[in-house]
């Protein structure tokens, strides 16, 4: 499944806002932690995020 984003731009940093339904679908929350790896495709570059979960402790679980 590939959607097209467009980067928001807030004080001169660039964001991609992550839309309500997809948040949803992929249970994203507040206690979500987003780890983006940067790859190569033919292309060109690849933003690749994992979805992983804070621990009680506030720390990112493996």
């Amino acid at each position: 499944m590939a959607i097209q984003l467009t980067p928001t731009r807030i004080k001169g940093s660039h964001y991609l806002l992550i839309p309500k339904d997809l948040a949803q679908l992929l249970e994203i929350n507040d206690q979500s932690v987003l780890v983006l790896s940067i790859g190569e495709s033919p292309k060109g570059q690849r933003l690749i995020y994992e979805i992983k979960e804070r621990s009680l402790d506030g720390q990112k679980q493996k």
